[in-house]
């Protein structure tokens, strides 16, 4: 039995309250904006390589962590709406249900850790030929995807992106 007279000491010393867990990894698409680079980096590790079908709606995540991610992130899904995947295939949807730049889906080594990652590679496209995405499953329907530039001597994390086959923000 635990005998203190200060309310501090008999919490820490007589195990009232368990250690804190550790927060869940974000699994939303609005909890994935909010991540930091080093969250997102670490959830994208753990990813698994699928190939998605149909329209998946997406969010853009550029400058993770940064105060203003979540403004930017709102302020491109105003034009960008997500990725249409079919048959080795993928194309951007955009506002008014356009669809443009179209990009070639394949699995390869990813620029980030050398493991298995789907690909969508824009080489090819006039205006995004400078452009690789890649992408895992990090929960059942998620993706976190990187967009990088191609630059000399090594390519560019430009931003990272988030989509859900369950149709959900």
């Amino acid at each position: 039995m635990c005998r203190f007279t200060g309310l501090f000491a008999a919490v820490a010393l007589c195990g009232l309250f368990a250690p804190a867990a550790s927060a869940a990894p974000p699994r939303s698409l609005d909890g994935l904006v909010r991540a930091d680079q080093a969250s997102l980096e670490a959830l994208y590790a753990g990813g698994s390589v699928t190939v998605p079908s149909g329209f998946l709606p997406g969010r853009a995540i550029p400058s993770p962590g940064a105060r203003n991610t979540m403004r930017r992130s709102n302020t491109i899904g105003l034009l960008w709406k997500g990725k249409v995947f079919s048959e080795g295939q993928m194309i951007n949807r955009l506002a008014g249900g356009r669809e443009a730049v179209t990009a070639r889906v394949y699995v390869a080594e990813s620029w980030l850790d050398g493991r298995p990652a789907l690909i969508l590679d824009y080489a090819g496209s006039r205006r995004f030929g400078d452009v690789r995405d890649e992408m895992r499953e990090v929960a059942p329907g998620v993706y976190l995807g990187l967009t990088y530039v191609r630059k000399e001597p090594a390519p560019k994390l430009s931003m990272f992106f988030a989509l859900d086959a369950n149709g959900r923000n």
